[in-house]
């Protein structure tokens, strides 16, 4: 079951996402690329780490 598939069939219905949750995952997304960068290495090495998050965050 692909990562995005298994993050929506685990929600809780009674665990509502927030509003600000997308923003969040946005800003998170941004800052883990902008401290890639700024340390020098190649942004396709958060790659594994941006997935995870996404994991975290989609079930919310």
């Amino acid at each position: 079951m692909p990562l995005i598939q298994a993050a929506v069939a685990g929600r809780r219905p009674d665990r509502p996402v927030p509003p600000m949750a997308g923003t969040a995952a946005i800003g998170a997304v941004v800052h883990l690329l902008a401290t890639a960068i700024e340390e020098g290495r190649d942004p396709s090495s958060t790659s594994g780490v941006l997935a995870g998050t996404a994991y975290c965050l989609l079930p919310a």
